[in-house]
């Protein structure tokens, strides 16, 4: 009873003795109850066999015995039952099977033996005692078949040892007690226990020693060299799936077959690239392997590839004698002995040959039986794996590292952000752009960056609508400003899910720069042409006025030309000062008052003030301005004055009762939304010739025009960002002037005008 209470204590995973105070006492107790058994008669006195069979005669501790008895019994049970409670799984099923084994025969033992005895004084019944032990064994045999409470080839093996070290044991007592017979010339064929004792301890002593040496020589003889197969799998699986470069990964699956089979050698071919031959990354020999090595390569028409690829399972070369009618696989197995090996293991990748490892044999001159078949196969479909992964790895840090190449050598900054708006990639000129850096960008969001490239990506986020070439400007030291130019993008899935955004943008500061030097460039390349038409217009004023000033001494007395000389003076001087006044208008104007304004005011007031006009000339005047607002960045007085301007040209070059058209439409071009203002006449237009000049200063085809009208109006375009070009009209007759400038949202407003206009 107390061994129950030691292996309930102890199973199933615990290996060391328990030392709780129950067990000392219990094991206290059995010690002195078997010294009383042994050398006095106070547990049982004596034993006299019956015609109903055996009596016992009880001594005056034996009611103390049946109470150790029952005290070992109920902590086995408490103990178990505590087990059963904290087990989960096959644990509890084996505690459970054990408890009603052991519970159910050692109840009825228990009482026929011990309880009936103590109560009735009779031991009658003990003699059906052992008979419950067959239903004990009967449950704990099904406990080992089904619920695996043990493993039976462990059990075999160790109790094949165990039978042997018994028997070499008991074979030795007796050896030594006919030697201490022979010594002692004794004829009597019982031996004093006091001897018997030494002779007991002596092989006590042999017999661990001795277990051991028949278990290394039983396991040498019966099963040569042994591997644990669920511990190999379970050791090569963790670093297999834990090693992520294809090196290592080869070199510890090439150790781990050598050291658990005990080969000749080990060779690893891998497929490098596709289409191409495998090549040999790894070989180790054992230090008695003389044969040939194996080749650095393999090409693509050999028979052991083929037969690989088409069987897809591993090539034993004993077994290609007994397949003689097979001519693939006796070619294969011929190839792989001239290799040395005796095994070939394909390692599969999408079930296509992605390399093979070819293995020699085993040192010990054992075959390789089904079991090491499987435990290969099983450790090449892992391998085949991480090879994948690692591979895959090596793709991409090599793409991300080629990313980083081309990023950290862009002259542009570039920013990416997930779905949820937070920052994923950046690159130094992204952080030197806005000025912070590239640690504490890659830590923000939409909502923390910088307000022209937050905005942008936060509305390429909500709508998935690209933006390109959008000008901006980004706050730098002091007053200064950066301008920008951005353009985004929508990053998606293979779904079309939007799964980020990104935004790449320049620094157009010295583009500006040039912008700035070429307009001066072009104004002193124009200013030529500027002085000749300034002075051939102020010219012939002055020629009338040189005139009448030298007819003057001699005419002064007569008043009528004195008065026509004054008028004259008066007449050109005013046109002199008109002239002026309209080179002041040609200038670069600087808006005044840029906000967001819906264009239709400007365009309703300047056809309101027209009006006379149109009905003096019997103009049709047709409007398509929409019914939404059209919101652009301008200045309402200016854009007026070029609208006065365009009209009034429609008008003189149509004849009475022409027809003219205003009409506003919406634009999307380059993700970036404009505002087009088309003014359409029916006059004659304009030839292809002079289309291109019409913009120029001073070109006019207009007998007693000046040729700054459209120069002004091109002008005022240019200050306000927007564009305005000629183009026939629809039909063929007429000219249409199109005006286009960026829309506006109703929140926008320009507030930094040098930024914009500089």
């Amino acid at each position: 009873m107390f061994a129950m209470a030691l292996f309930f204590q102890t199973f199933p995973f615990r290996n060391t003795l328990p030392t709780s105070w129950p067990i000392r006492i219990l094991g206290a107790a059995v010690c002195a109850f078997t010294l009383f058994s042994m050398l006095s008669p106070w547990i049982v006195s004596s034993a006299t066999r019956t015609a109903t069979g055996r009596t016992l005669t009880y001594g005056p501790l034996y009611d103390a015995f049946a109470v150790y008895v029952l005290c070992c019994g109920g902590y086995s049970v408490l103990t178990i039952i505590r087990k059963t409670r904290a087990a989960r799984g096959a644990e509890r099923q084996q505690l459970t099977y054990l408890f009603v084994a052991l519970l159910i025969p050692g109840a009825f033992a228990i009482s026929t033996n011990l309880v009936v005895p103590l109560i009735t004084g009779s031991s009658a019944l003990s003699q059906y005692g052992p008979l419950f032990s067959v239903v004990m064994i009967a449950m704990i045999a099904h406990a080992i078949i089904r619920h695996r409470l043990m493993d039976v080839q462990l059990v075999i093996r160790q109790g094949v040892v165990y039978v042997c070290a018994i028997a070499t044991a008991a074979v030795m007592f007796f050896v030594l007690v006919e030697i201490f017979h022979q010594a002692m010339r004794s004829e009597s064929k019982s031996i004093p226990l006091l001897e018997a004792l030494a002779f007991a301890v002596i092989v006590a002593i042999v017999f661990q020693p001795l277990k051991g040496w028949i278990n290394t020589s039983f396991n040498r003889y019966l099963y040569r060299h042994t591997y644990d197969y669920q511990q190999t799998l379970r050791e090569a699986s963790r670093t297999l799936s834990t090693t992520l470069t294809l090196e290592p990964l080869v070199n510890y699956l090439a150790a781990i077959i050598e050291q658990t089979f005990q080969v000749e050698f080990v060779a690893v071919y891998v497929l490098d690239q596709p289409g191409r031959t495998l090549s040999c990354h790894w070989f180790h020999a054992s230090p008695g392997y003389k044969a040939n090595t194996p080749p650095p390569s393999l090409a693509e028409d050999s028979a052991i590839l083929r037969y690989l690829s088409d069987e897809k399972k591993p090539l034993v070369r004993e077994e290609a004698a007994r397949r003689s009618t097979d001519h693939s696989i006796v070619t294969a197995a011929v190839e792989l002995a001239s290799l040395g090996g005796d095994i070939a293991v394909p390692l599969l990748r999408d079930q296509s040959l992605a390399g093979l490892i070819a293995i020699g044999a085993k040192r010990s001159g054992d075959p390789f039986f089904r079991h090491d078949l499987d435990l290969l196969s099983t450790l090449t479909g892992q391998a085949a794996v991480a090879m994948q992964n690692a591979q895959l790895y090596q793709q991409v840090v090599l793409a991300n590292e080629y990313v980083e190449n081309i990023l950290r050598t862009m002259d542009s900054g570039v920013v990416t952000v997930d779905a949820a708006g937070k920052v994923a990639l950046c690159n130094f000129t992204a952080a030197r752009l806005t000025g912070i850096s590239r640690d504490r960008l890659s830590t923000l969001d939409v909502d923390n960056l910088p307000l022209p490239l937050g905005s942008q990506l936060r509305e390429t986020l909500a709508d998935g609508h690209p933006r390109s070439q959008v000008e901006t400007a980004l706050p730098n030291e002091g007053d200064r400003r950066t301008p920008l130019v951005c353009s985004t993008s929508a990053l998606r899935d293979e779904r079309g899910a939007i799964i980020g955004a990104l935004i790449v943008f320049s620094d157009l500061s010295k583009i500006k720069a040039l912008e700035r030097e070429k307009r001066r460039a072009e104004r002193l390349a124009s200013f030529g042409s500027l002085v000749s038409g300034i002075a051939h217009e102020i010219k012939n004023p002055l020629v009338a006025i040189k005139t009448f000033a030298e007819l003057l001494p001699e005419r002064f007395s007569d008043i009528d030309f004195r008065d026509d000389f004054s008028k004259v003076v008066r007449t050109e001087i005013d046109r002199i000062d008109g002239l002026v006044g309209r080179l002041r208008g040609l200038a670069t104007p600087t808006p005044d008052a840029v906000a967001a304004t819906d264009i239709r005011d400007p365009i309703s007031e300047t056809l309101a003030l027209l009006r006379g006009q149109f009905e003096q000339t019997q103009t049709m005047v047709h409007r398509e301005l929409g019914a939404s607002q059209a919101l652009v960045a301008i200045d309402p007085a200016q854009v007026k004055q070029l609208f006065l301007n365009l009209l009034l040209n429609a008008v003189e070059a149509m004849t009475p009762g022409g027809q003219l058209s205003v009409a506003i439409v919406r634009l999307q071009r380059q993700g970036q939304s404009w505002i087009q203002v088309a003014v359409t006449d029916s006059g004659s237009g304009i030839p292809d010739a002079i289309r291109s000049r019409i913009f120029e200063p001073f070109f006019t085809t207009k007998p007693r025009g000046s040729g700054l009208g459209l120069a002004i109006c091109r002008s005022i375009a240019d200050a306000h960002k927007g564009t305005i070009t000629a183009e026939k009209a629809p039909g063929g007759s007429g000219t249409t002037i199109l005006v286009e400038f960026p829309a506006a949202s109703t929140t926008s407003l320009i507030e930094e005008k040098s930024a914009l206009f500089r």
